[in-house]
């Protein structure tokens, strides 16, 4: 036999056995070598989608991408691919493009262990991680029955009840060091009623995160608390917070003081005596960083920490295939011809893959055993077109893993809650026809930020290629006009973030979108090169800076784009190597931190920040 062929066939009997174990698809063999579908079969509830509602769909899904629950992402999207309508979008409104387009939804968050804990709460099942709580640094072995993921702000978190304390209890993803293994039979407990995990995990959520407070702040500081959503008050220079956290608020320094409530202030000026303290005397030497590995793809679903793999991952991307190739066969039936450029589109692969994909469905593959086809394609003499003849049974949609249908189910009603975004209806309809025919259980919770007025506006101009030009408010408060020609929208957390090129200063720039007002566009934008962010802040820069983040801080840490491969020190805490474009930044991190962030060098920046702690003390 050619080695070809031998090739082949090997391609293929791992296919099969995907298929079977993976899937639930039995294909059966008879002794003249044909193939054909196992009694019972398999099916997903019958499910269809609007063009606008696929397009939500594909928006909702990039959110998890560089999290380690993209590979459900992509397989879910395949999966789908055959259930929505053929018909082209409606045309968009005057002045506004195709809605996805430059609008980058990826959350990017580290979240370790994110999809282990979706699997278990999917299956009910036990968990165990190393936790390292936020008070004490100190870091201890959890046993915990998962209830819900959420993420508020930057970071993730798990509501659970601890085995151990036999208590419900609120973790943080960014405080598990290691792996979360899942351990126990699967239905080992009955998790509490979705509404009441809801309330509870909201309830203690809310009593992290920050209440109203008045602060009394400088013009500076005001422009940009107004664009945020404080409120001027009849006492000059008075402002309202509808949500004071006191990390954002110590990061201003001397330029605002806190009026009430007096624990609040007592917090803020806690945190500026603690940065003070931090960065008084000579630092501790940086530790070494590890050395970066080599560069190579990432398989999909692979943990972004460092040494870890999960051991399904092998599973996983041959369990991407296989929902491909029975996914392709769906969509071509009642279809008619259709062109291989066009499946490629359809399922975000090459013609080629495609091409690659029904030839292993097509071909006979033990020839010397008789051989059969499983399927029966008709193609165009020159190949760019195919038919389906006979599907042998295989063109039933291939049903969602738990952990698919879960992670859909959450993006779509972030999108959906998002508002602003002209996906969000879509988006709540596509998750009602979800709910309705899986029953997916809503228990991972995320939020993409508001789409502000200014948003469809700047994903206008990256579509056409056309320069934009609005009024801007920077972090110190200082008003310009600015000219751009902008290159990406992404997803920062709290708020989106326009990269562009700034005509004014020759260089790449990121720009908070609510901060934007007045945007417009003008001609023609120029190419320029960029490398997309992955986590924001961190940009090349002339300053080089070394920083220890606190457990309770690490989070942030590691949402920094890095020089370096972060470092893990004794106790939980991270140390990072930055490029910091403007100071300013770093110290209003270091001044919320409030010591738990300490900048360990140059010592010029230490200073710095030292200087304006006490400064804001006084």
């Amino acid at each position: 036999m050619a080695a070809a062929q031998v090739s082949e066939e090997r391609t293929f009997e791992r296919a099969k056995d995907t298929l079977r174990s993976v899937l639930g698809v039995a294909l059966e063999e008879s002794a003249k070598g044909h193939y054909k579908l196992g009694e019972g079969g398999y099916a997903m509830a019958p499910l269809r989608f609007t063009a606008p509602e696929h397009a939500a769909i594909a928006l909702a899904l990039g959110a998890w991408r560089g999290s380690e629950v993209e590979w459900a992402a992509r397989a879910a999207l395949t999966k789908l691919a055959p259930l929505s309508d053929d018909l082209a979008p409606a045309p968009a409104p005057p002045g506004r493009p195709d809605a996805a387009a430059g609008l980058n939804t990826a959350l990017y968050a580290p979240a370790a262990g994110a999809g282990e804990l979706i699997a278990a709460i999917a299956e009910r099942r036990r968990v165990e991680f190393d936790y390292v709580t936020g008070a004490s640094g100190r870091l201890a072995r959890r046993q915990v029955e998962p209830w819900r993921l959420a993420k508020r702000g930057g970071a993730w978190y798990l509501l659970g009840f601890d085995l151990d304390r036999q208590a419900e209890r609120v973790y943080k993803l960014g405080r598990m060091i290691g792996p979360v293994t899942l351990t126990g039979r699967a239905a080992a407990f009955d998790p509490p009623a979705a509404a009441w995990a809801n309330a509870r995990l909201k309830a203690a959520l809310d009593g992290q995160a920050a209440g109203p407070g008045r602060v009394r702040a400088t013009p500076t500081a005001a422009r940009v608390l107004a664009l945020q959503g404080a409120r001027a008050t009849p006492e000059a220079g008075v402002w309202e917070l509808p949500n004071a956290d006191p990390f954002e608020l110590a990061a201003w320094g001397d330029q605002l003081d806190v009026i009430g409530p007096e624990r609040l202030g007592d917090q803020v000026r806690e945190r500026w005596r603690g940065a003070a303290a931090a960065h008084a005397g000579t630092p501790a030497a940086p530790q070494p960083y590890p050395s970066a590995p080599r560069r190579r793809a990432r398989p999909a679903g692979q943990s972004r920490a460092a040494g870890e793999q999960t051991a399904r991952q092998p599973k996983q991307t041959g369990a991407a295939r296989a929902a491909r190739l029975v996914s392709l066969v769906s969509y071509l039936r009642d279809r008619g011809t259709v062109r291989l450029v066009e499946l490629a589109e359809r399922f975000g692969v090459t013609p080629a893959e495609v091409h690659r994909d029904l030839y292993l469905l097509w071909m006979d593959v033990g020839r010397s055993r008789a051989g059969g086809d499983l399927l029966d394609f008709a193609w165009s003499e020159d190949e760019s077109e195919v038919a389906l003849v006979d599907s042998q049974g295989l063109d039933h949609p291939v049903p969602l893993s738990a952990v698919e249908a879960i992670s859909l189910v959450a993006a779509l009603r972030s999108v959906e809650e998002a508002g602003g975004l002209s996906e969000s209806t879509a988006a709540g309809s596509a998750r009602a026809k979800l709910e309705s025919a899986l029953g997916a259980a809503s228990v991972v919770d995320f939020n993409l930020p508001a789409g502000g007025p200014q948003l469809e506006t700047l994903r206008q101009a990256i579509s056409r290629d056309r320069r934009l030009v609005f009024d801007y408010v920077d972090r110190a408060g200082a008003p310009s006009r600015r000219r751009v020609d902008p290159l990406e929208v992404f997803n920062a957390g709290d708020h989106w973030l326009l990269a562009a090129w700034d005509l004014g200063a020759e260089a790449e720039r990121h720009f908070r979108v609510d901060r934007i007002t007045d945007a417009r566009l003008a001609e023609a934008a120029e190419s320029h090169p960029y490398r997309p962010r992955r986590r924001g802040w961190s940009q090349r820069a002339e300053l080089v800076v070394d920083a220890v983040f606190a457990p309770s801080e690490r989070w942030r840490a590691e949402e920094l784009e890095t020089l370096a491969p972060p470092l893990a020190l004794p106790g939980g805490a991270l140390q990072v190597r930055l490029g910091v474009v403007n100071p300013d930044w770093i110290t209003a991190m270091a001044l919320g931190g409030g010591g738990a962030i300490e900048v360990l060098g140059p010592a010029e920046l230490r200073g710095r920040i030292e200087h304006a702690a006490r400064s804001a003390l006084r």
